[in-house]
């Protein structure tokens, strides 16, 4: 039994490290690893094939800085090529990038068996690229894995399961795994100290949404807010690559501290430490709620609202008084994260156990 597992971003590649532990239990199943390039930076990529001991890439399409049209059409061309040659039973696809709908549209047109992990996810903002990516990757989907019984139950009111004969299966979350998996490796790393934040009470940031990052006096607006509070509290900004382009494109000020794109221990590392996250990353704000801390997302349609109604979580428009406003309020609120609702910490198993039995 042979599965060709597509990846291109930072959160792919943490999903895939699970799978393919919980695969390799399984001595008839050859795994496949295809890398599309959508993230290539050594801190966006390589860093966490080495510290999650995930194999080398099989193939590496270097399919990057385009635009979505010619990202698609390329990333499908190679894919195909690649799926014809493998002549795999699954494709596995993960989330809601490119790289995603091209792994997906690829494997139904060559009749391959297709799995999407972290499916049912709707923001119903249908001017994020990512809303449609993942809901034509469900469609596709022979077996549709979700995080959360919300995500199933998004399914169901789509005709998923009845009129829609895709199988769908709560699995949990592959992010939870790895979160409780790595959670004792990362009190030893050195970037607490590196960026002195080791006795500080500080804000851990992200922004690369195109939301956010796309319109020059929004992300204007969002700095201004990390600035002002920044007066009171440690702002420490992880920027992605994009991002800081832009800042140093459009001459826009910091005076907090920014630093590089990191590795995935030294992430879960501020994580833990931090006192409070403000993100725009559907993933950050998820480790965020694992880990208990207080986060306000910036974003008018977040991803997982069950984060919000069962953790210490907010949502803020990107305006420097309503960050502002939305960060006062999660510093007076002490709700605890409810972090069942994304499975028993046993995703990957659950996962590789289904694309076993189906198989058979």
């Amino acid at each position: 039994m042979k599965i060709v597992h597509l990846v291109g971003n930072r959160p792919q590649f943490i999903k895939l490290a699970m799978l393919d532990a919980a695969l390799q239990k399984y001595p008839e199943v050859t795994q496949v690893i295809v890398h599309t390039g959508q993230h290539f930076d050594f801190n966006m990529s390589d860093i966490f094939f080495n510290e999650l001991a995930i194999p080398a890439p099989n193939y590496q399409l270097q399919i990057n800085k385009m635009g979505h049209g010619a990202m698609l059409g390329h990333m499908l061309i190679e894919i195909e090529s690649i799926l014809l040659k493998e002549k795999p039973d699954w494709v596995v696809v993960f989330g809601d990038t490119n790289t995603t709908l091209a792994g997906a549209i690829a494997a139904k047109k060559l009749q391959i068996k297709l799995a999407h992990i972290e499916s049912g996810v709707r923001t119903f903002n249908e001017e994020m690229p990512e809303e449609s990516n993942r809901y034509l990757a469900d469609r596709l989907a022979d077996i549709n894995f979700c995080c959360t019984a919300e995500n199933v139950s998004q399914l169901q009111k789509e005709g998923y399961g009845s009129s829609i004969r895709s199988v769908v299966i709560n699995s949990g979350d592959m992010m939870l795994d790895a979160t409780v998996a790595y959670k004792n490796k990362i009190t030893s790393r050195s970037i607490i100290e590196k960026l002195h934040c080791s006795n500080t009470k500080f804000v851990l940031t992200t922004i690369h949404r195109a939301e956010n990052t796309g319109d020059i006096d929004t992300l204007k607006n969002i700095i201004a807010a990390f600035n002002r509070i920044n007066k009171d509290i440690k702002i420490v900004m992880v920027v992605h690559p994009n991002t800081k382009n832009i800042l140093a494109k459009e001459n826009i000020s910091t005076s907090f501290t920014v630093v590089d794109a990191l590795g995935y221990l030294d992430t879960q590392a501020l994580i833990n430490a931090a006192a409070y996250v403000i993100t725009d990353s559907g993933g950050l704000s998820r480790e965020a709620f694992f880990y208990n801390k207080p986060t306000v997302i910036i974003m008018g349609k977040p991803f997982w609202p069950e984060i919000i109604e069962n953790g210490n979580c907010t949502q803020a428009l990107p305006t420097t008084e309503n960050i502002i406003q939305q960060f006062t309020a999660i510093q007076q609120q002490n709700k605890q994260s409810n972090t069942a609702l994304f499975g028993n910490e046993n995703a990957a198993t659950i996962i590789a156990e289904h694309i076993i039995k189906f198989t058979n």
